[in-house]
């Protein structure tokens, strides 16, 4: 049954500020489909749990209110989640969204979720900094009855659907693609992304299941890039001390690869050819492949909190989560199609569809 939530924006958003949140924002439908920047028509996988456009559940006068506690607001990659999800409630008067900054810090987000619920939220969609950390608070969530949407980074507990793309699939076809182009020999670094996370846990392992038939191979180290560039700068530091003969950093994010190149650059070893293969999918990102700088990209959407939006709405309505089913953890999981890697081929064909307006960063070794 949907819940009639009986507070305006401005209310939910002076209690937002009077119980701490770090970084909190509200969306509501406005009569735009643009949400917050993002244009839903321009979306990847707006016809999946599709919802029609206009009031839910027939009545304008019904608010439902849907919270999502998104790890940190630190990334362009989490913003244009967060615009997707903007996006989608844009076309749906009556449904407002609640969005809090978990600061990435899992007890910050953990205490966003309790925030959430505490104000009468009808759903929540969680996109958690880390896995078995936030598992405490989905918990919480279910055992109110409340409908929880989680996105991208999976969490051991109960849930009504996980949603997001196979980062096993996706790193293994950015490793392939590796491999290729070193001939099956070489000496290479790993940058993961946040420790203990889930999407870092699936990037190394699909990188691994590339390598398993490729012994010329050699994995020299692996160091934590926390998903951001200033700890993937120090980490390549140390190695560039360390190692004489570097191939290639398989990296598991973009700003990862982009700290590296900088440290490379400092360390006065740009002629070395070091390779480097990437995930996240950026449109920079990809202008950096048709350029040479990356030799591939993996292709990770962040346009998903749509699909956590028109989940949480058809969860609240009793129905089917189309394709969700279940698998090795706690809930449903509805994965998402892989999409291509691109490599210099492919490019310009998807530096269009690539998200992120930032301004590409310069490459310290042009």
């Amino acid at each position: 049954m949907l819940k009639k939530v009986g507070f305006s924006v401005a209310a939910v958003a002076l209690v937002l500020a009077s119980t701490g949140c770090q970084a909190s924002s509200i969306a509501s439908n406005s009569g735009s489909t643009d949400g917050g920047g993002q244009k839903y028509e321009s979306l990847p996988y707006t016809d999946i749990l599709p919802v029609d456009e206009g009031a839910i559940g027939g009545a304008d006068s019904d608010v439902i209110t849907i919270g999502f506690s998104q790890t940190c607001f630190n990334h362009p990659w989490r913003t244009a989640m967060i615009e997707s999800a903007e996006a989608e409630v844009a076309r749906h008067p009556g449904v407002e969204l609640v969005v809090t900054d978990g600061n990435c810090d899992v007890a910050d987000q953990a205490n966003d979720v309790s925030d959430l619920m505490s104000r009468g939220v009808d759903a929540i969609i969680l996109s958690p900094v880390e896995s078995a950390g936030l598992a405490p608070a989905a918990k919480r969530v279910m055992d109110a009855g409340i409908p929880l949407i989680v996105l991208d980074r999976d969490v051991p507990a109960e849930k009504t659907v996980f949603v997001g793309q196979s980062n096993v699939e996706m790193a293994y076809d950015t490793a392939m693609a590796m491999i290729d182009d070193l001939g099956g020999q070489g000496k290479i670094l790993e940058i993961t992304g946040l420790s203990g996370s889930s999407a870092a846990t699936d990037r190394s392992a699909g990188l691994r299941q590339a390598l398993e038939e490729y012994p010329g191979i050699e994995i020299l180290a692996v160091g934590d890039g926390e998903w951001v560039r200033e700890p993937a700068v120090g980490v390549m530091d140390d190695w560039l001390t360390k190692y004489d003969q570097i191939d290639a950093v398989f990296s598991h994010a973009e700003e990862s690869s982009w700290g590296a190149q900088q440290a490379i650059a400092n360390a006065g070893r740009c002629d070395d050819g070091i390779r480097h293969y990437t995930h996240d999918g950026s449109a920079p990102g990809f202008e950096w492949v048709r350029d040479g700088g990356f030799q591939a990209d993996g292709n990770y959407s962040p346009f998903i909190g749509d699909i956590g939006v028109r989940a949480a709405i058809l969860a609240l309505q009793g129905e089917e989560i189309t394709g969700a089913e279940a698998y090795d953890e706690p809930g449903l999981k509805l994965q998402l199609p892989s999409l291509p890697a691109v490599v210099p081929d492919n490019a310009d064909e998807w530096i269009p569809n690539g998200w992120g307006d930032f301004e590409t960063p310069v490459d310290p070794c042009a």
